[in-house]
């Protein structure tokens, strides 16, 4: 019963702690330092860097990406997350392209009841058009939650279990979304990106946060 208590509260932390990472824009940029704000489903506020080059291998583009977020309502490292990443066109036909995103998350989450540090790795592909100045592309994201740590506060203890262990458990499902996102960049250097994106359980089920993840994105190149 325990046991029970504990996965059903960490699939409901882990399900308020589910992330956008979008990075998708792709030109000749060479830097790009950006700020992300909105609700997913908690009102983040994250700050990344990417950078792109020539893999030769390939013949493509590849913009490995790091970035860091954090809640706007409780911040702090105890309910944040970081992100490593890198995205890639795969296919291109002129301004259509479908790009792919791989990605890796470490996390935490701070509730009542416990202490949880998670670890996820993720997809997302990216189909659309791509301007020099202009972007608009349709999205599919998935993200499985690899590894969890529980740690059990005293109210928990207090109100279900005494004898409650900490430790490590398997992750508890996963997350898909399907979106939408546009952008412009402005006096060459000013990138403005929107996104919306409808979340929903690894098997398709109802989200258990907000219905709909909406961010706001501000890109610098340099």
């Amino acid at each position: 019963m325990q046991r029970l208590i504990t996965m059903t509260l960490t699939m409901l932390a882990l399900a308020g702690s589910a992330q956008a990472h979008t990075v998708t824009r792709t030109d000749e940029t060479s830097n790009k330092a950006y700020l992300r704000t909105g609700v997913e489903p908690t009102t983040m506020l994250t700050v990344g860097v990417q950078r792109s080059f020539r893999l030769a291998p390939l013949d493509r583009d590849i913009m490995p990406y790091i970035e860091w977020g954090t809640s706007v309502v409780r911040p702090g490292w105890g309910n944040s997350e970081l992100t490593v990443g890198a995205t890639m066109v795969a296919v291109e036909y002129g301004r259509l392209k479908l790009v792919n995103r791989l990605f890796v998350t470490a996390g935490a989450v701070e509730t009542i009841n416990f202490d949880s540090k998670r670890f996820a790795v993720g997809d997302a592909i990216a189909a659309g058009f791509y301007d020099r100045i202009w972007f608009v592309a349709g999205t599919v994201e998935y993200e499985h939650n690899v590894i969890n740590r529980i740690d059990h506060t005293d109210h928990y203890r207090t109100t279900f279990y005494e004898d409650a262990e900490d430790g490590w458990y398997r992750g508890a499902g996963g997350t898909v979304q399907f979106g939408i996102e546009g952008g412009v960049t402005l006096l060459e250097r000013l990138d403005l990106h929107l996104e919306v994106k409808m979340p929903f359980t690894e098997r398709f089920a109802s989200y258990n946060g907000s219905p709909l993840h909406a961010n706001f994105v501000t890109g610098y190149r340099f």
